[in-house]
């Protein structure tokens, strides 16, 4: 066998383990966005948990967020009681910001990002998340910004007691 023959013989293996390792990476790349999608449905789920539990087992702190969720009274709390709301809304809010992000970098599904957008219109009523928002957004691409300021609120939103 000449030495031309076996050198487009390797050619021809070395191309075909080429298109191998793409089809291999595109496999690993789908399967890493959809562990990301889990992830951060598992860790919204772990959020909102968070919040339930405290507000059904701790009551200090069930009526100080009865406060700020239905008498809507961030505006009277004193600095530190201040402070707690905004850190709340914070870990309210990063999240949210985080997952905009995500969008924006096509890891989020459309449903997700429906569920991410009511969550967002729901959230933007509330002073202590808004100010949560603001003290965080620097942190936060222009891009990330302008969506999370041209989402429209729900007017009025508050669960029924």
């Amino acid at each position: 066998m000449p030495l031309q023959e076996i050198s487009h013989i390797a050619e021809m293996v070395v191309n075909i383990a080429v298109v191998i390792s793409i089809i291999f990476v595109a496999i690993e790349l789908r399967q890493n966005t959809y562990v990301t999608r889990k992830s951060m449905g598992a860790e919204r789920q772990q959020r909102f948990n968070w919040i339930m539990e405290l507000i059904a087992t701790n009551e200090e702190f069930r009526d100080f967020y009865h406060r700020l969720e239905f008498e809507e009274a961030f505006d009277e709390l004193d600095q530190k009681e201040r402070h707690r709301a905004v850190a709340i809304g914070l870990r309210v809010t990063r999240p949210m910001l985080d997952e905009l992000v995500a969008y924006h970098d096509g890891q989020i599904s459309s449903d997700e990002f429906f569920s991410l957008e009511t969550n967002i219109r729901r959230a933007k009523n509330r002073p202590w998340i808004n100010a949560a928002y603001e003290h965080s957004k620097a942190e936060y691409s222009k891009k990330v910004q302008t969506h999370w300021e041209k989402i429209e609120t729900v007017d009025g939103h508050r669960p029924r007691l």
